[in-house]
């Protein structure tokens, strides 16, 4: 598997970086991006864990967290159940679900 870089995308108008993309920056409402890369360790600042999951989520909870890394918050998947706010992750590429026979792969948060 080739190895995915973790990125945010930078306006070009005045410079906020976002993740995910956006069609347009919110804080300018610029169009124009480039993609830089995120730094390869966040902070956790808040998690929820979900028991009513969505179609292609095997085994409850689901523990989703917003952390920052280096500015930029970043929703995504806990791979741990004892999460802690403050506690240091590490982007890891792996599957997040099936939808409609098919395996989504994206980044989840992995504690150092």
């Amino acid at each position: 598997m080739v190895e995915q870089k973790f990125v945010g995308f930078k306006c070009k108008a005045c410079g906020r970086v976002m993740n995910p993309k956006h069609d347009r920056c919110l804080t300018c409402k610029g169009t124009e991006f480039e993609e830089v890369e995120l730094p390869k360790v966040g902070k956790l600042i808040t998690y929820t864990k979900l028991y009513a999951l969505p179609v292609g989520i095997e085994m409850p909870p689901l523990t989703l967290g917003i952390a920052d890394f280096g500015g930029v918050r970043v929703l995504g998947q806990l791979t741990t159940d004892d999460p802690k706010i403050g506690m240091l992750l590490k982007p890891v590429w792996g599957k997040l679900r099936k939808l409609n026979d098919k395996d989504i792969y994206g980044f989840k948060f992995e504690p150092l």
